[in-house]
């Protein structure tokens, strides 16, 4: 059985204003991975909404800004039980809500904010913000005042302790060291949490880590559990759950709708009592995700920086924050090559034997899945599994009724039924591959030539050439315009001169382009149709193909593919 989410007792929140979460995404990693975060409130993410990033372990909820800069950014656990709130619609205030399941205090909204420095703070802004019962907005709020522990007094900061004195449920934390250390400013307090109606203690500091001018504030609620080291696997034995089923369900007589309420309640038993009588769990030690176990060196490279960063926010020396800058090069990259090596190592490995092959390329190839968004039933958005099973049932219920829409069929008399369609469409989808394979592929990449050219055959080869077999007897324009994609690649790969041939570049990678393949995979499958048991599909195969004639049929690939 899947793995159900968690409801912790506690949660471990981060706050990180990062300037910029693509080019701190592995130092984002260590983090998260280190200090054992459930949730991190991300803030100037400068992300757009084309941008794809992902973090082991982590759902992703984002509000990106529609021009440069800002953003905000919820990371969340993936064993942990929440769902994502409606998007908040503020004025001044860029935010992005979740909630959390709680086993004993009920749903805790968790919110990322960044407020832009010149903008007032605007009561309806917090107003919407803290709209959810119970709620803990965290983020660069740039309001300063004594009560959070801040040198001076802002007006934002005393818009925020003006709305906090109107409202006996909310309450302002702020960690006594300072948050923000900038060149030409003195360091002071910005990044904050607002706490309403959360009725667990909770702790408030700023750590000295990552390489911005921000360090990250890091919130403990409830009595933090340390990670005992140990989860529970259930495994359900499907075939046994079959005999179970079988054995205890008998196929009822309905007749009325009591019948059927009937039928409903004993069937949901049956299943409960066959899942429980055919599971078992087990209690086994939690395995350390090797992809986030850094060497030793490395390790050692990240405590120097803390220490050093420590250190340079104390005194404000010029030359302690020159050191500070060349241990965070060097940290940045340390965790690059290591990124670098486990890629290669990955790339290595793949097999076309079995499903890592197909795998990775997928992944490569499709874009990320976009996470389901709230559902929105008859009575509005709905988060509980019984609201949930409400709105669907009114749903169907609404779209089950008579009559009918009427199915009309379309003629198609006067569209030629070719393959350039679906050729079109492959090259657009090739094209889209090629530009998000281009960071690794481009000339000063440090990926190596042999990785590369793995790259372009196990992902974009593979896309363009799928199902090959049924197309790839039409217009040789069609096979021309596709095989263009996969050259560009290569001479991108290899930073190949205006000058060199395509042919040069295939001979001196000893690769098979595209076309060279379509050709051997239809001789594959035309031997093997040749020699089926079934007769039907021998006679399908068994002609002789005419040259001069004008209509190409599936044979014509192995003389001229295109």
């Amino acid at each position: 059985m899947a793995a159900q989410p968690s409801q912790p007792p506690s949660l471990r929140i981060l706050s990180w204003n990062l300037d910029g979460l693509r080019g701190r995404k592995l130092e984002l990693e260590e983090i998260l991975h280190r200090l054992e975060i459930d949730v991190a409130a991300l803030q100037e993410t400068k992300l757009s909404e084309t941008s794809r990033i992902t973090l082991p372990g982590y759902d992703i909820y984002r509000h990106d800004r529609d021009a440069n800069g800002g953003g905000v950014a919820l990371a969340v656990k993936s064993c942990i039980d929440h769902y994502p709130l409606q998007r908040l619609q503020t004025q001044n205030t860029e935010a992005v809500a979740i909630a959390v399941r709680s086993l004993r205090h009920g749903d805790v909204a968790v919110v990322s904010c960044y407020h832009p420095p010149r903008l007032p703070i605007l009561d309806a802004d917090l107003d919407t913000i803290l709209s959810f019962p119970q709620t803990i907005a965290m983020g660069d709020f740039n309001a300063k005042s004594p009560a959070w522990h801040s040198r001076a007094t802002t007006a934002g900061g005393r818009a925020l302790l003006n709305y906090t004195n109107t409202h006996n449920d909310l309450t302002i934390l702020g960690p006594t060291e300072p948050t923000y250390h900038a060149l030409n400013h003195p360091p002071d307090v910005l990044d904050i949490a607002l706490l309403k109606s959360v009725p667990l203690i909770a702790q408030i500091s700023a750590e000295h880590e990552g390489s911005t001018a921000h360090n990250p504030v890091l919130l403990d609620v409830g009595r933090r559990q340390r990670n005992m080291g140990t989860f529970t696997r259930r495994f359900t034995d499907w075939g046994r759950f079959r005999a179970e089923m079988q054995r205890n369900t008998a196929i009822p007589v309905i007749e009325t709708t009591e019948d059927l309420e009937a039928a409903i309640l004993t069937l949901e038993t049956d299943i409960k009592h066959a899942l429980t009588q055919t599971t078992t769990e087990t209690v086994v030690p939690r395995l350390t995700n090797p992809r986030l176990t850094l060497p030793d060196d490395v390790k050692q490279l990240i405590r120097d920086r803390r220490r050093l960063k420590r250190l340079a926010t104390r005194t404000r020396l010029p030359q302690h924050r020159h050191d500070l800058n060349v241990l965070n090069r060097r940290v940045k990259a340390a965790l690059s090559e290591l990124a670098q090596e486990s890629w290669a190592r990955h790339l290595e490995s793949l097999d076309p034997q079995d499903n890592s092959l197909w795998k990775t390329q997928r992944a490569l190839r499709l874009p990320a899945r976009s996470k389901i968004p709230p559902i929105h039933g008859t009575r509005g958005v709905v988060y509980t599994n019984q609201e949930k099973a409400e709105a669907f049932a009114d749903s169907l219920e609404l779209q089950c009724r008579l009559p009918l829409l009427p199915d009309e069929d379309e003629e198609f008399e006067t569209t030629r039924l070719t393959w350039k369609p679906h050729i079109v469409e492959t090259v657009a989808r090739a094209r889209a591959t090629r530009a998000r394979l281009y960071p690794l592929l481009k000339g000063n990449n440090t990926l190596s030539l042999r990785n590369k050219r793995t790259l372009i055959k196990v992902v974009l080869q593979a896309q363009l050439t799928y199902a090959s077999t049924a197309w790839g007897h039409a217009a040789k324009s069609h096979i021309k315009t596709l095989q263009a994609v996969e050259n560009i690649a290569l001479r991108t790969a290899t930073a190949s001169p205006w000058y060199v041939r395509n042919a040069d570049i295939l001979r001196d990678l000893q690769y098979t382009n595209a076309t060279q393949t379509i050709r051997t995979n239809a001789q594959k499958r035309f031997d093997q149709a040749t020699t089926h048991g079934n007769p039907l599909l021998r006679q399908a195969v068994e002609y002789q193909h005419n040259d001069r004639d004008k209509h190409k049929r599936p044979r014509h690939v192995l003389i001229d593919p295109g």
